[in-house]
Formats: structure tokens, C-alpha cells, sequence
């Protein structure tokens, strides 16, 4: 016969548990400023907005890591991130085709696709379904995201193919999210009228 286990002593909140959201936050307060970097590039390239944009992202990975070590998530910090980096993003590219740095349609499909994904788990919340970001779509966003950094940077044909593989990888995490929903959205208990 097994004893049940004790409880241990409450776990104390880290002192920094704020840094996280406040990451966050301060990702969203860059993009004015990244706007505006670009907005005055020359082009086809800008070495300031790239090195920019790389340290925002960045924050991505530092403020998701201490989240979980500090086990600090919240409820803001799991809306307001993705919304963070979907912005970070249609940024960058939107910077891309402003510099002609790249043919529209790569940017113009992930730009797309992040509003369809945005849309949909606005939806998916309001009927009670919680799609979480998985492993596959924090790597498309990890790929586009350096790429993107890369392109800002360089002008080099490989770049290129990086972001372009970045893109199929963006929709094959999309095909997979709707997957999941599908899937979710069978399971759920049918709603019974008022």
C-alpha cells in the first residue's frame, strides 16, 4: 500500500516573472521603429533594418524560453506572442517588397496565410477550442524569420531559396494547424440549444 505524497512547500514566483510579457511587449513597441528604418532604406537592402529585425526576433526564443523556466506563461503572454511575431513578420516582409529586395509573392503567401491563421484561432477561441503554436509552426516561423533578417541583409541567391523553402514550410504548418482543428472540431461535444 502506497502513501499518498505530500505536498512540497508552494512554489515561490520567480522575481522576473514580468520579464517575459514585458519582452513581448517591447517587441511590439519596436516595430514603429523598424517601419520607419525601413521607410528610409534605399534598398534593395538595409544592413540596420536586418540587424534590427534579427534582435526583435530574437526576443522571440529569450521571452518563450524564460516563460517556461520560470513558469511565468499566462494568458496575455499566449495571445499576445504569436500576435507579436505574426507582426514581426508582415513587417519584414512587407519591408521586403517595399525595397524590391524579392518578387511580391512569397511574402504576399506567408502574409496570407498568417492572416487566415490569426482568423481562425480568433474563431476556433470564441467556440471554445484552444489551438496551441506546435513544433512544426514555430520552425516555419523560426526559418521565415531568419530569412527574412538574411534578405534585409544580402542580396545572395541562396538567401532566397532559404525563404522560399521557409514559405512551403509555412503551409505545410498551416495544412497541419487546419488538420488539428478538423480533428478538434469533431471531437467537440455537440451544442445544445438554449
Amino acid at each position: 500500500m502506497t502513501t499518498p505524497e505530500q505536498p512540497g512547500p508552494p512554489r515561490r514566483p520567480h522575481p522576473l516573472r514580468w520579464l517575459p510579457n514585458a519582452l513581448t511587449v517591447g517587441r511590439l513597441a519596436a516595430l514603429p521603429v523598424l517601419v520607419w528604418v525601413l521607410a528610409a532604406a534605399d534598398g534593395p537592402t538595409s544592413a540596420t533594418a536586418a540587424w534590427l529585425f534579427a534582435g526583435v526576433a530574437v526576443t522571440d526564443f529569450i521571452d518563450g524560453k524564460l516563460a517556461r523556466a520560470w513558469h511565468a506563461e499566462t494568458t496575455f503572454g499566449r495571445l499576445a506572442d504569436p500576435f507579436a511575431d505574426r507582426m514581426l513578420v508582415a513587417v519584414g516582409l512587407i519591408g521586403l517588397i517595399l525595397l524590391d529586395r524579392m518578387h511580391p509573392a512569397g511574402p504576399v503567401i506567408v502574409l496570407v496565410r498568417d492572416v487566415g491563421t490569426i482568423g481562425a484561432v480568433v474563431a476556433f477561441r470564441r467556440s471554445g477550442l484552444d489551438m496551441r503554436v506546435d513544433m512544426l509552426g514555430k520552425t516555419s516561423s523560426s526559418l521565415v524569420m531568419a530569412a527574412i533578417a538574411l534578405a534585409l541583409l544580402s542580396t545572395a541567391a541562396w538567401i532566397d531559396w532559404l525563404f522560399w523553402a521557409g514559405v512551403v514550410l509555412s503551409l505545410v504548418a498551416f495544412a497541419n494547424y487546419a488538420r488539428t482543428a478538423a480533428r478538434q472540431l469533431r471531437a467537440a461535444p455537440p451544442s445544445t440549444p438554449a
